[in-house]
């Protein structure tokens, strides 16, 4: 049953801002699930590579000019080096791949979502929108959320904010005109009903409903959400109740009412009127996306300007807002957005083009902007990442689908040496997927015991040896310093590793053979021999890639250890083409490389919900990463309708030896408590460290320098540098 890999759609309503799941670590590597888009809540978290941002052209004022009584201009003046496209409404519409100063323009301008991220990650509920709100489990494995919302609330302009307004998103966001206005059309697909609401056409149809069984309008400031028992019981099912409220007219067009008549919401007929084939609120709602003045905002600030051709935005304070979720309301009055550039960002910073320099990390350009850090004009803030720069392996063909030479390449890279150089000092090395501010990692993180994978070339030959790279090109036993093609290991294949990937591994063969040597698979006596020569796809223009090559590919240990790695580099595209194997990005049907360097990152607590990223059933290969399949779940297979073992049983009946699969669908499906998630997530970071799928390589602290004309200025993993502005303020206000 496909009823998951809806996470990488699932959880559009605990975090529109994000991307991600298993199979989408991208350089900025958001990571945030879609939850069908259910509401488009406006959770936030940081993005997370937190660009390096640099300042931008000036804006024709100093922000750093006094006012005449010796105080500031109520004023901030941030950016970002992506451009502002004025998709502030709904930022991506939908996609996967958002813009950072988009996203940044919607996290100040929409506001009392049911549910919001709150500085350590967790999806919580918003007490300043939410009154009540309860869960019911039915006796069909459903489970109904109901959500009164409080009283009082209004968007910019005043207009009251009802239960309607929660609603809106969801409803055309579901339906067939919303997808001609460009939107995916998967929103509230967890919801009991979706289907047949999605597949109506405005014209009554078997299989078809006009009315959205699993959402219901109890009054004017309640409703309830009903979850399939295709997605529950689900550790994170509470995140299909985050909504965002919109105006109507907004995301259904002029003229359009929610009704519900007891058997579920539905939208008045106007909403599916056509001109000929074509939906006329089609053409509607694609145009509102970029409005900007005909309907209100609901966040703390409002966009007073935008200039399409300076890329330029102007927010000002939203005098209706009441609070974050936690009552939080803001003080500085202006906040202008602009682009900023690499190269004169201390310039632009020290001559009050820009109050913000966001997310500066990396040696160089750390050190000189703390240089101008004195506590007096400028200050900082900084953090770890949530999130790390990677090695990441394919684990279904070729020399890496083996665990000994994923480790054995581990324990061949001087990963503090790597992290110290590339960060500049400003940074650390993490050991598997987690990050120090997320709470799942503080509750195990004294009990967790994971390998150390400190430098170690005699440890990597062992993990070799013992993993059967004992042989050369001929079948006989392997001798340090040959040359040729037998300056390599060989590995002596099993039928079924030979088979593995169609095949693949009896063909498999070096690439970028620039001395001349071809390191490729032989047969002798019917046996298949695979050579310890890895193919590498880099990405450049990139520092990382360059690093690589000079501390690993390149390196005399790695030589000595009988394993080659060979590099080819490309743009990033071409890098995702390979690592999804798409054709659209450049993949040309042959699996080819068995190593990358990206990046990945948390930008929530649900982010770490790996199910379905490590399943066996080729239904799910396209949502892992790594193609990695563990041996452990074939003995002990993870069965979605068995009987959910707590942690202690699932370790006695495997026998301890559980398999990623298991780990991670029980992780989100047999956890009920925090204790629970937390131990099913401490047995899933061991056995990933085990297996190595990827090598951590680097987790940079990001630096926040700003004006020290504003105060109070606190970021963190989870709260980047517009969402902090809510709590600041300009000296003097």
């Amino acid at each position: 049953m496909k009823r998951r890999k809806l996470l990488a759609i699932l959880m559009a309503s605990a975090m529109v801002f994000g991307l991600a799941a298993c199979g989408n670590d991208t350089p900025a590597d958001s990571s945030a699930p879609s939850n069908s888009e259910a509401g488009d809540s406006s959770a936030e978290g940081s993005s997370e590579e937190g660009s390096e941002e640099s300042p931008a052209e000036d804006s024709g004022e100093s922000s750093a000019q006094g006012g005449s009584e010796g105080t500031f201009e109520n004023k901030v003046i941030m950016g970002n080096v992506t451009d502002l496209t004025g998709d502030f409404r709904f930022p991506g519409w939908g996609a996967s791949s958002v813009g950072a100063s988009d996203q940044d323009i919607g996290r100040l301008t929409i506001g009392y979502g049911t549910m919001e991220v709150a500085e350590d990650g967790n999806l919580v509920w918003n007490d300043t929108a939410v009154k009540s709100h309860t869960k019911t489990e039915n006796e069909d494995g459903t489970a109904t959320y109901t959500v009164e919302i409080n009283e009082g609330l209004t968007f910019s302009d005043g207009s009251p904010i009802t239960a309607k307004n929660y609603l809106a998103s969801t409803l055309s966001f579901a339906s067939l005109v919303s997808m001609e206005a460009g939107r995916p059309g998967t929103s509230g697909n967890t919801l009991v009903g979706y289907q047949a609401y999605h597949d109506y056409t405005g014209e009554a149809a078997e299989g078809t409903s006009k009315e959205f069984s699993g959402i219901r309008l109890l009054s004017d400031y309640s409703f309830s959400l009903t979850v399939s028992s295709d997605y529950y019981p689900y550790y994170f099912a509470y995140t299909y109740a985050a909504a965002d409220p919109v105006p109507l007219g907004l995301v259904l067009g002029e003229g359009v009412d929610i009704m519900d008549d007891g058997n579920g919401v539905y939208l008045s007929d106007s909403f599916y009127e056509k001109n000929g084939d074509s939906y006329v609120k089609a053409a509607e709602i694609s145009e509102n996306r970029y409005d900007l003045t005909k309907y209100p905002f609901s966040g703390a600030y409002v966009v007073s300007d935008w200039d399409a051709s300076t890329k330029q935005a102007t927010m000002t304070l939203n005098p209706n807002f009441k609070g974050n979720f936690e009552g939080q309301v803001p003080s500085i009055e202006t906040i202008v957005y602009v682009k900023l550039t690499q190269e004169t960002q201390l310039e632009m910073l020290t001559s009050g083009g820009t109050d913000i320099l966001g997310g500066v990390t990396g040696g160089k350009d750390t050190t000189a902007a703390l240089a101008v850090v004195d506590g007096e004009n400028f200050a900082e803030v900084h953090y770890q990442r949530a999130g790390y720069g990677k090695i990441q392996f394919d684990c279904d063909f070729g020399p890496t689908m083996f665990q000994e030479v994923r480790q054995a390449v581990a324990y061949l890279l001087n990963r503090t040496e790597f992290c110290q150089t590339f960060t500049g000092g400003y940074g650390v090395v993490v050991d598997g997927p987690y990050s120090p501010d997320l709470g799942p990692w503080k509750a195990v993180q004294d009990e967790i015991e994971l390998i150390d994978y400190a430098f170690s070339p005699e440890t990597a030959k062992s993990v070799l040896e013992q993993g059967g790279w004992i042989y050369n090109s001929k079948g006989e036993e392997y001798v340090e310093g040959a040359e040729g093609v037998d300056a390599v290991r060989y590995k002596k294949l099993t039928a079924d590793e030979a088979n593995a990937l169609d095949g693949a591994n009896k063909t498999y063969a070096s690439v970028s053979n620039t001395d001349g040597v071809t390191y490729q698979t032989v047969e002798i006596n019917g046996e298949y021999y695979m050579p310890l020569a890895i193919n590498w796809f880099g990405s450049t223009p990139n520092e990382v890639t360059d690093l690589i090559s000079t501390t690993l590919a390149n390196s005399t240990d790695l030589s000595a250890a009988g394993m080659v790695i060979r590099a080819t580099t490309g743009d990033f595209n071409k890098l995702l083409g390979e690592i999804y194997r798409e054709p659209s990005y450049g993949y040309n049907g042959i699996p080819t490389y068995g190593m990358f360097n990206l990046a990945t990152g948390f930008s929530a607590l649900t982010n770490l919900d790996r199910a379905y990223c490590w399943s066996h059933d080729p239904a799910w290969f396209t949502y892992s990463d790594n193609k990695l399949y563990d041996a452990y779940d074939i003995d002990f297979p993870y069965e979605l309708e068995a009987e959910k073992l707590t942690y202690e049983q699932a370790v006695e009946a495997s026998g301890d030896k559980l398999g990623m699969d298991y780990l991670s669908m029980a992780m989100v499906y047999n956890a009920t408590t925090e204790d629970e998630f937390n131990q099913w997530y401490m047995g899933y970071v061991e056995r990933w460290n085990e297996l190595m799928p990827d090598i951590p390589l680097y987790s940079n602290y990001y630096y926040d320098v700003y004006n020290a004309k504003i105060e109070n200025f606190q970021t963190s993993p989870f709260r980047g540098p517009a969402a902090a502005l809510l709590y600041a303020n300009v000296k003097g206000y």
